[in-house]
C-alpha cells in the first residue's frame, strides 16, 4: 500500500528514552521475521510438517500470546532492523477468514485499491506498456508542479526528465502537454524496469548534485531476506535478480496508482508478484517508482493456510529521506508507529471486505 510518510510532524523532535529503547529493540529484531516466515514457507513447499506458529511468532519478538491473539483476530507487530537511516520497517501478523489461494487472486483483481480511500485510481500495464495505458491518469492539477521542477524539490525526477519538463516550461505547454509528459516518464521507467530491474531504475536527482536511488534501497531490502537464498532461491532470486531470473510459475502484474496523501497527489509504479508454494503462497509488492515523498517501498509477506483461512505475515520496508539528519532516531520511532496504525487501518478494511 503506499505510505504518505513524508507528511509526519518529524522535524524539531528530541531523542528520548523510550525512543531510544525502541530503536535498540528495532535493531535487535535483525532479520528474524523474514527467516521465519520462509521457515513456514519451505515447510510447505518441502511438505514437510508446518513448524509451530507460537514458536515462529516468538522468533519474531511477538509475545508470548501472539498466536493466540492472532487467531483470535487481533492485529500484532513487531519492529524490523532497518537496512539503512532513510528504512522504516514494520513487521505486522494477522488472521484473514478466507484461503490463500482466494486472497491472493482478490488482490490480484484490486481489492487494495478498493479498500484504500486514498488510492483514487488504478490501471494495469501489459507487456512493455503504452501510453494508451495512462490515459486515465489524470495530472492536470500537478502541472505547475512538474513544470518548475527542480532537483531537491517535492518530486521524485531523475534530471533527464527534470530537463523535459523545464523544456516544455520554456514553451509555454498547457496542461495537457504537461500531462503527455508525465505519462511517457512513467512508461520509459516502467519500460526500464522490465528490460533491466533494479539496474533500470533511473535516481531521483537531489539538491547540491546529489542521487537518491531508489534501486540501492530495495536492492538492500530484497538482500536482506537472507533466509530466502537458502530456503526460497527462485523468490530470492525474483528479488535481486528480476527479470533474468524469473520461474515460469510466478505470477506478476504491473499497475500505476493514483494515491492522495494529505492532499497531495502521487503517482506509483508497482510490481506485484506472488509465488504459490505448496497451499502456502509468497507475495511481494514492490513500487519502484513514486513521484514524491517518499522514494521507494517493498512489502514481502506470507500467506499461510490455517484453520479456518490465511494467517498473513507481512514485512514493509520504505525508504523516504524524511527520517534522517538530526533527530533521526526519534523520526524514525515515531514513523514506525505512525506506519503500523496505517497498515493496520487498511489490513482491517481489507478483512471486513473479504469477510463479505
Amino acid at each position: 500500500m503506499p505510505l504518505a510518510v513524508y507528511s509526519l510532524p518529524l522535524t524539531g523532535i528530541d531523542e528520548t528514552q523510550e525512543d531510544r529503547a525502541l530503536e535498540k529493540l528495532y535493531r535487535a529484531s535483525g532479520g528474524l521475521l523474514a527467516a521465519a516466515l520462509i521457515a513456514v514457507i519451505l515447510a510447505a513447499e518441502a511438505g514437510a510438517q508446518a513448524p509451530d506458529l507460537s514458536a515462529v511468532l516468538s522468533e519474531l519478538g511477538f509475545p508470548a500470546d501472539a498466536e493466540k491473539k492472532v487467531l483470535a483476530g487481533k492485529f500484532v507487530t513487531t519492529d524490523v532492523k532497518p537496512t539503512s537511516e532513510r528504512e522504516l520497517a514494520v513487521g505486522m501478523a494477522f488472521f484473514l477468514k478466507v484461503p490463500p489461494v482466494e486472497l491472493v487472486s482478490s488482490l490480484q483483481e484490486g481489492l487494495l485499491m478498493d479498500v484504500d480511500p486514498d488510492a483514487h485510481a488504478h490501471g494495469y500495464i501489459k507487456g512493455d506498456g503504452s501510453l494508451a495505458e495512462f490515459e486515465s491518469l489524470d495530472m492536470s492539477s500537478q502541472s505547475g508542479a512538474y513544470l518548475k521542477a527542480k532537483p531537491g524539490g517535492d518530486l521524485n525526477l531523475s534530471s533527464a526528465e527534470i530537463a523535459a519538463f523545464k523544456k516544455l516550461a520554456g514553451q509555454s505547454a498547457s496542461s495537457t502537454e504537461v500531462e503527455k509528459q508525465v505519462h511517457a516518464s512513467l512508461l520509459a521507467r516502467l519500460r526500464a524496469y522490465r528490460k533491466s530491474g533494479l539496474d533500470g531504475i533511473a535516481s531521483y536527482a537531489r539538491g547540491g548534485g546529489e542521487q537518491r536511488s531508489g534501486a540501492e534501497d530495495l536492492r538492500a531490502a530484497s538482500a536482506a531476506s537472507v533466509a530466502l537464498k537458502k530456503h526460497v532461491p527462485a523468490f530470492y532470486g525474483v528479488l535481486n535478480g528480476y527479470p533474468a531470473s524469473r520461474p515460469p510459475e510466478l505470477e506478476e502484474r504491473f499497475l500505476w496508482v493514483s494515491y492522495e496523501a494529505h492532499g497531495t497527489p502521487v503517482v506509483i509504479l508497482t510490481h506485484a508478484m506472488s509465488l504459490a508454494t505448496g497451499d502456502a503462497y509468497a507475495v511481494c509488492q514492490r513500487q519502484f517508482y513514486v513521484s514524491g515523498g517518499y522514494n521507494v517501498e517493498q512489502a514481502v509477506a506470507g500467506f499461510l493456510p490455517v484453520t479456518g483461512g490465511t494467517l498473513v505475515v507481512y514485512l514493509n520496508r520504505t525508504s523516504t529521506d524524511q527520517i534522517t539528519g538530526f533527530g533521526g532516531s526519534s523520526k524514525r520511532a515515531i514513523g514506525r508507529r505512525v506506519m503500523a496504525s496505517q497498515l493496520k487501518s487498511v489490513f482491517e478494511k481489507l478483512r471486513a471486505k473479504v469477510a463479505k
